[in-house]
């Protein structure tokens, strides 16, 4: 009789046996391991800041106002050194024109002189009293800026013969592109500021004054023209320039740094991580606003002062064990 239990007994210790290991290893297993990684990062609380939603237009200068210089008289052009850029006052003397009257009775001088050098002494004298000077002179009409030069000194001209194209200086303009997507933000009166490559580091203020009522069908695209408020402005026609306008101002915003947020591309959503009291790492979905330089609005998903994991990249993970480090950076 025990001879038959004895194998019964046996297999039924192995089973107790099993079960106890099983159970063991079931309670050690829910236990997180006491040597589970911890990731250094730095954070940032996040902020109340003011933040402003910025779309920039490309654009050219050009001039309202052109005026023409022209030749008070014909003949041969002399000291016209103008270029282009060069500012002229009302009334400068720019130029003279030596009539050809006036060369040809020196013409005839000379000639008289190797012919007869005695009797061309009275010849010589009337032609000085004539000419009296170094000619007829040129006079700006107002003061301007030289566009462009269309004649050179010794060239001979017409009456009323075009000689240079000037821009009056305080009609200078701003004409921007709107695409179609944009122009519903836009309207006369807003403030914006220009910078161009001829100027760089300079910021010149402007406004915008009118909008085309049409759009161009090529482009896609409608004109805009801003007028310069300042006293300094682009004095170069057809300069390409860059508008930047402010569409919206958002004053008391929840702001993190832009090295902050992941996207998620399946869902085309966002989210941060956040450093706990708990030292782990908490995900955190958010929805973003106005993106403004390295700086983000956040609208939902996080309050003011939480501290945001700022590194990291995409080895973070939920609830991961975070040890925050001072931004050396940052300081």
């Amino acid at each position: 009789m025990m001879k038959q239990l004895k194998p019964v007994l046996l297999a039924l210790a192995v089973a107790l046996q099993l079960g106890a290991c099983r159970q063991t290893g079931a309670v050690e297993g829910d236990q997180p391991p006491a040597d589970a990684p911890v990731l250094s990062v730095t954070a940032q609380a996040a902020k109340i800041e003011t933040v402003r939603s910025q779309i920039e237009l490309l654009g050219i200068t050009a001039a309202q106002r052109h005026l023409t210089l022209k030749a008070s008289t014909n003949g041969r052009l002399v000291g016209f050194g103008l270029q282009s850029g060069d500012r002229v006052v009302r009334g400068q003397v720019v130029a003279h024109i030596i009539n050809r009257e006036l060369e040809a009775a020196e013409a005839g001088l000379a000639a008289a002189k190797r012919i007869d050098p005695k009797d061309a002494s009275q010849l010589d004298s009337a032609v000085k009293r004539y000419t009296g000077g170094p000619g007829i002179p040129v006079v700006a009409p107002a003061t301007a800026i030289v566009s462009q030069r269309l004649v050179s000194s010794g060239q001979v001209v017409a009456y009323l013969d075009p000689m240079a194209d000037l821009i009056d200086p305080n009609s200078m303009y701003v004409e921007a592109q709107l695409p179609i997507d944009v122009e519903a933000l836009i309207r006369p009166g807003m403030e914006a500021t220009v910078t161009s490559a001829i100027a760089p580091g300079i910021e010149y203020g402007a406004r915008v004054v009118a909008i085309a009522p049409s759009f161009n069908a090529n482009s896609e695209t409608a004109a805009a023209r801003l007028q310069f408020t300042g006293t300094r402005r682009i004095e170069i026609a057809n300069a390409a320039v860059r508008v930047h306008l402010i569409t919206r101002v958002v004053p008391e915003a929840t702001v993190i740094d832009s090295k902050a947020l992941f996207q998620n591309a399946n869902t085309d959503s966002y989210y941060a991580f956040v450093a706990g009291e708990d030292g782990r790492a908490h995900r955190m979905p958010v929805k973003v606003g106005i993106r403004e330089g390295d700086r983000v609005q956040i609208i939902e998903g996080l309050r003011p002062g939480a501290m945001v994991i700022t590194s990291g990249g995409y080895a973070l993970a939920d609830r991961l064990r975070v040890k925050v480090i001072p931004d050396r950076k940052a300081q």
